[in-house]
């Protein structure tokens, strides 16, 4: 197949990327700077849509995994990049015969905690930009879509080169600003970043007038739910890092997170009132229907994702 991936310098992109020359598909990336894999690329930007119709040309698929992914990016960026790239790529799979949307399930974040819940529509219109952007490119992909579309929601994808969760536990660790709410107790579902990749993939497959999965939303996990404090102490003691984790009450964490962001001046608080939510509350997802309809199942665990982090990370000094 003749796939075009964007954003292909992201870990998830990469990955992706890799899979599908690894099967011997005919893939080009799109992204703005070098990706360095064995792909014919187009260095441009998501929002230029000729170019992206250009790079489309010819293409049988496209998967769509560029975003901007920011703790508080200003609105503007977030919605010209999210939504109107998003907009833009699913003109360019109009042209090539199948779309795959990579989103998120925060898009379907209720301010409660979930145990087993399916995949619920795009519905987030909180504060949180980022999210609120998913939510608003999710609804634009799967309103009318005139190719078979598939959107995969894969939840807390990690692994190692991972600079959003494990390099940010990692960092924050260091600089003794880590904090998980309420002891770290809740149960969370993540990814594996090879599970993830395989799973869009799966989805690529997926993409078509026979398949059950076609032009609906599939959150996709590693179904190895854990409480949050194991996936931290795992991630540190995999870098080497033996200090004690500290911990604050949820509430004084949300409290804390609306202040920070209020008053904080950088583009990266270390806590906002939306990421407290998150850490304080449970998140697992029913997997039966996502595993049916993708043809697909997860084959990594939480611990054997922790001894691959261990195996390359290096420890710290």
């Amino acid at each position: 197949m003749k796939v075009l991936v964007t954003g292909a310098t992201s870990l998830l992109g990469r990955h992706v990327t890799g899979l599908l020359l690894a099967r011997g598909d005919d893939v080009t990336t799109f992204q703005r700077g070098e990706s360095g894999l064995a792909t014919r690329e187009v260095r441009a930007d998501i929002r230029d849509l000729d170019a992206l119709l250009a790079a489309a040309k010819g293409r049988d698929a496209v998967i769509h995994v560029a975003a901007l992914v920011a703790p508080r990016p200003r609105w503007e960026d977030a919605f010209a990049i999210n939504v109107g790239g998003t907009r833009h790529a699913r003109l360019a799979a109009e042209t090539c015969g199948r779309f795959v949307h990579i989103s998120s399930p925060s898009v379907a974040f209720d301010g409660r905690g979930h145990i087993g819940q399916g995949t619920k529509p795009a519905s987030y219109t909180g504060s949180d930009r980022y999210t609120r952007s998913k939510a608003l490119a999710e609804q634009l992909v799967l309103d009318q879509p005139r190719v078979p579309t598939v959107v995969i929601r894969p939840h807390l994808v990690w692994g190692p080169s991972d600079t959003q969760l494990v390099g940010r536990i990692i960092e924050r660790a260091k600089k003794g600003q880590l904090r998980l709410p309420n002891h770290g107790v809740a149960l969370i579902d993540t990814t594996y970043i090879t599970d993830a990749a395989a799973a869009i993939v799966a989805g690529l497959d997926a993409a078509n007038e026979s398949s059950p999965a076609i032009n609906r939303a599939w959150t996709v996990t590693g179904n190895d739910p854990r409480p949050l404090a194991e996936l931290v102490n795992g991630i540190l003691q995999a870098a080497g890092i033996s200090s004690p984790v500290k911990h604050i009450d949820g509430k004084l964490a949300l409290s804390v997170g609306a202040l920070i962001q209020k008053v904080w001046w950088g583009d990266e608080p270390p806590l906002t009132r939306f990421a407290a939510q998150q850490l304080s509350l449970a998140h697992t997802f029913d997997q039966r229907d996502t595993q049916v309809a993708l043809q697909w199942m997860p084959t990594v665990s939480t611990q054997e994702g922790l001894r691959r982090l261990h195996a390359v990370l290096p420890l710290a000094k």
